[in-house]
């Protein structure tokens, strides 16, 4: 098996097929020492200031009454319909069905979509969304830019930027601009082995020992993941939105977080940043490994808010039901709009944001039931939007779920659970209790 898998990533990759221990091939990972030293020079240099959260700058005030957002996890692994990179950890009881890393990297040999961004997205927005956040690059490590380091489109696709297309289709169709990017590469040498993809044996993974060895190649890797995010900060003119998922290096501890912000704000000044920049989130610790710090918190990841947890902050969840958890959907089966409005009510009227997830498939399309939900969406926010966009907690009553306040007036106007069928005057809706499935968490981001 081992033989198989070394000659199938030999053919994606360009590496010897005796390179069994090599994969990936390292030359995709040379960090150039002007990046190297940048990154030391950050953790070594102190903050002028101290660092405020949320953001500041007026250019990012439209955060906290944005309400509603559509997360987008696209990929290699949206060719097989598979739980976007852990679909490749064997026995772990999130992966929403093995997939070996042959055949999950196999699928960047055929991954060249159409990408009709514009028509899904341009949907969202006449739904009522009024963002959108997309995966730049998931922990597999396969970049949906052409980067200068790492493995994406630039081997595979000629260069192509698939982060350009998807920034002007938002801007097109009137949506706020998110990315996505996981600072955790699973092909980043040195960092995993295969121990790391067994749910059985991860937990044997030690890193490196050496402190002193360890603190340089995590200045390196650091070098390699602010790299990466000043190309995507800096090569689409404004980013509203950067939602990390989780820096990562076994042993170290200490991962600067203010001084990361305050460089991230240097480059988008506006831009609003989540709290994962190493608070790893998984389903067996929804609260995730460290105290939260950043823009906006993000602790209701599939499951339903109870509380206010911040000033500013947001409520994920997966939309889709039929498999491929956080990916591609193939059955097209989309929880109930009574499960949507639940989920959108309990972040709204306790002052959050509700960024439900729908990916697209390998071709960069969605399923035509996303269309189906946002008509529906669409028609009740032709006559109920004001109850939810733009309404936040009403004062002195934080945990009233259906009281929702906005200027001087409380607007107390939960959605119906009920479907409206193509063609159906409001009154000829006939009233559907529509309870969703069990609300299970079926892996981290």
């Amino acid at each position: 098996m081992k033989r198989i898998l070394a000659i199938t990533l030999a053919a994606i990759f360009g590496i010897e097929a005796s390179a069994q221990i090599n994969f990936p091939p390292t030359e995709h990972y040379l960090i150039g020492q002007s990046d190297i030293d940048r990154a030391e020079a950050l953790l070594d240099t102190p903050l002028k200031k101290a660092v405020k959260y949320p953001n500041p700058s007026k250019g990012a005030r439209w955060f906290p009454d944005a309400s509603l957002g559509l997360f987008m996890h696209w990929g290699i692994h949206s060719m097989l319909g598979a739980q976007p990179s852990w679909a490749m950890i064997n026995h772990y009881r999130y992966n929403g069905g093995y997939k070996s890393k042959e055949l999950y990297y196999g699928q960047a040999l055929g991954f060249n979509p159409e990408f009709p961004a514009d028509k899904y997205l341009t949907a969202a927005r006449e739904a009522g969304f009024n963002y959108a956040v997309l995966t730049t690059r998931h922990h597999d490590g396969y970049c949906l830019w052409p980067s200068k380091y790492g493995i994406g489109t630039k081997q595979f696709m000629g260069g192509r930027d698939l982060i350009k297309e998807y920034v002007e289709a938002c801007r097109r169709a009137g949506l706020r601009v998110g990315l996505y990017y996981s600072p955790r590469d699973w092909l980043y040498p040195g960092t995993y082995d295969e121990r790391h993809f067994d749910a059985n044996t991860r937990s044997q993974v030690e890193g490196i020992k050496d402190p002193v060895l360890r603190e340089k190649e995590y200045v390196r890797m650091l070098g390699y993941v602010m790299a990466q995010i000043e190309e995507l900060l800096t090569n689409y003119d404004k980013i509203d939105i950067l939602w990390l998922d989780g820096m990562d290096m076994i042993g170290v501890t200490d991962h600067h977080n203010d001084k990361i912000y305050a460089w991230i704000r240097s480059l988008q000044p506006d831009i609003v940043v989540n709290d994962r920049w190493h608070n790893i989130v998984d389903p067996d610790n929804p609260d995730g490994t460290s105290v939260r710090v950043g823009d906006f918190t993000t602790p209701f990841e599939c499951r339903k808010p109870t509380y206010s947890p911040s000033e500013w902050w947001e409520h994920c969840h997966i939309w889709t039901c039929g498999g491929g958890g956080w990916g591609y959907d193939k059955t097209g089966t989309f929880r109930p709009m009574s499960w949507f409005f639940d989920e959108y009510v309990a972040s709204r009227s306790l002052g959050g944001n509700f960024l439900p997830n729908a990916s697209p498939d390998g071709n960069g399309e969605m399923h035509p039931n996303f269309y189906r939900q946002t008509d529906s969406l669409k028609a009740w926010m032709s006559h109920s939007a004001e109850s939810l966009n733009g309404a936040g907690p009403t004062p002195g009553a934080p945990q009233q779920r259906s009281a929702h306040h906005k200027g001087e007036e409380s607007l107390v106007r939960p959605p119906p659970a009920v479907i409206q069928r193509p063609g159906q005057r409001p009154h000829q809706q006939k009233a559907q209790v529509r309870h969703p499935p069990e609300n299970r968490r079926t892996n981290p981001l």
